[in-house]
Parts: C-alpha cells; sequence; structure tokens
C-alpha cells in the first residue's frame, strides 16, 4: 500500500511517501505560514506533493490513500479543522474536501497528537502496548491515548487534549478561550513569548539571548535549553519551571490511564534526559506510587521522523 502523509502543524508541514510497515521512500517539508490564506497554502502543498512524488519516481496515480495529520480541534467525519490555537484564521477549513479536490484520492484525517500516538503503537518501541500515550511536546501540548489497541478519540474527536486542561484558574488567558491552560506554561509558542516579555520588562541579563543569535525576538525553547545546560540562572530557573508544569500533565495522565507508557515528543526528542529527566524525578509529587512504578517515561524514539510516521498510521488507521 502506497500512502501521501501530509503532517501540518503550527510552523511546518512535512510531506512523505510511505508505505504499510512505516518505510519512508521521500519526504519534504515547508513553512506553514497560516495567516497566507488557504488557497496559497493548498498551492504549496501541491508543489511540495509534485517534488516528493518526482524524488521516489512514484505518480499520485500509483497511490492508494492520503493520511493527514493536523493540529486540533478537528471533527474526523467531517473533515474539518475547527480553530487551531497555533494556526491563526483557520477556523472552519474543510481541509479533507480542500485536499480531495487537490488530489482525488481517499484522505483520513486525526489530529497530530492522535496521529503520532498511532505511529508508536505501530511502528515504535512499544508497538502494540496494552495503553500508550504520546504526548506533543512543541508549538502546542496535547496527547494521544491508546487503551486496548484502540484510539480514545473522543465523542467529539477531542480525547486527550490536556494541553488545554486547566492548571490555573486565574492564570493568563489562552488563546482557545480559557484561562490557565497547560500549554500556556510549556507550550513553545506560548513560553517563548513569556519569556522575550520577562526579559525585556525586567531587564533580565541572561545568554538565552545569546543563544538566540543575539535577537530577543529569536527566543525559542531551543535558546532556553542551550542557556540551561550551561547554567545560567535565569535559564535553569525558567526550565525547573517548565519541567515542573509537565510533570503536572504527565501525572494527571498517568492517574486517569494507568497506562504502561508515556512516550514525549519533540522538545523530548531534542533534548532527551536532560528534559524527561526532571519530569521523572518530579512526578512522584503528582502520581501515586502504584501507576508511576509501571509506566515508563521516555521520549520518543522515533526521532524527527514521528510526524511522518503519524500521517502514514492516520491513513492505516
Amino acid at each position: 500500500m502506497l500512502i501521501l502523509g501530509i503532517d501540518i502543524g503550527g510552523t511546518k508541514t512535512a510531506v512523505c511517501m510511505g508505505n504499510e510497515t512505516g518505510e519512508i521512500l521521500a519526504a519534504g517539508r515547508m513553512s506553514t505560514n497560516p495567516r497566507d490564506g488557504m488557497d496559497t497554502y493548498m498551492s504549496r502543498v501541491r508543489k511540495l506533493v509534485d517534488e516528493v512524488s518526482a524524488e521516489c519516481s512514484i505518480g499520485l496515480g500509483d497511490v492508494d490513500r492520503i493520511g493527514i495529520s493536523a493540529p486540533g480541534p478537528l471533527l474526523v467525519e467531517q473533515g474539518v479543522l475547527l480553530a487551531p490555537p497555533n494556526n491563526p484564521g483557520w477556523e472552519q477549513v474543510p481541509i479533507v474536501r480542500l485536499f480531495h479536490e487537490s488530489f482525488h484520492l481517499p484522505i483520513f484525517l486525526n489530529n497530530d497528537a492522535n496521529a503520532n500516538a498511532l505511529a508508536e503503537y505501530r511502528f515504535g518501541a512499544y508497538k502494540g502496548a496494552n495503553s500508550l500515550i504520546y504526548t506533543t511536546c512543541s508549538t502546542g501540548m496535547g496527547a494521544g491515548i491508546v487503551v486496548n489497541g484502540s484510539l480514545i478519540q473522543g465523542e467529539t474527536d477531542m480525547g486527550g487534549e490536556f494541553g488545554h486542561h486547566c492548571v490555573d484558574p486565574n492564570g493568563p488567558p489562552c488563546d482557545c478561550g480559557r484561562r490557565g491552560c497547560l500549554e500556556l506554561y510549556v507550550g513553545g509558542y506560548a513560553l517563548a513569548n513569556r519569556l522575550k516579555a520577562m526579559i525585556r520588562e525586567q531587564h533580565i541579563e541572561t545568554t538565552v539571548i545569546e543563544k538566540a543569535g543575539g535577537n530577543i525576538d529569536a527566543i525559542n525553547l531551543e535558546a532556553l535549553a542551550a542557556a540551561a545546560r550551561e547554567g545560567d540562572a535565569f535559564a535553569v530557573e525558567q526550565w525547573d519551571l517548565l519541567t515542573e508544569y509537565v510533570a503536572v500533565g504527565i501525572g494527571n495522565l498517568i492517574m486517569i490511564i494507568n497506562p504502561r507508557v508515556v512516550i514525549m515528543g519533540t522538545i523530548a526528542i531534542q533534548q532527551g534526559d536532560f528534559y524527561v529527566g526532571p519530569v521523572r524525578e518530579k512526578l512522584p509529587r503528582y502520581t501515586w506510587s502504584w501507576n508511576r512504578e509501571a509506566c515508563d517515561v521516555v521520549a520518543s524514539g522515533l526521532g524527527d521522523q514521528i510526524g511522518n510516521l503519524g500521517a502514514l498510521a492516520v491513513a492505516m488507521q
């Protein structure tokens, strides 16, 4: 089975050609630029698909189906993106219809966290685990949950949206319309904006700026991690706070699902034990020992292919 995989994110879109074994035959990526509008976006996607197809010498006529991994919230059966917080302007986007009109193939859609959970369940180190949770840790924060071989989709396709569970009812407003969402404290986009504001308003001297190339506006999670690794006091404090909130979220998931494994993506893949280690250390404050000791908390072993594999897994599901 040949599958065209589309992994849509807040900042990038990846396209791959692959098959049901998880083999990636060719791949490419582009920036998402959600404010450009859907006509421009789809035109750029079509061009990238043509490039990927040419790279592996596979025409669209040979492709069986398309799997789309996209940011939530979304409606799977209707094929609609509702209002992804990190894709401003994308409201009620009929993404499946748009792709079908462009490529005339069967289209399968799910959110990125669910897609990556399916990828781990089908292709990862814990393949076939009885209960598995995958957490996204990038621009935003979400989770995909597989129990007894079945994805927990939820009544309105929003199961696992733990990035938008409230950790502080008096916290700052979130783009989703609520206050104090976990994503505000651990998501890369919100965290970077908070760091920039703190540094400017409090005139903080920190090597985080240096790690961002001397440009405060370029500060991101990678710059924070680099400065924290070198012992910068401000960066160490903020990294500790970040991993504390991640532990709160992971701990809640462990208490609710009692899973065999929690697999963490993106920043956890990039930073390894520098990120996952502190989260593990802080979990005893937020879980019972019985649940915690039965659960591995690890970085994904699928590396930077997780998005592509997630899109393939959606098409297979």
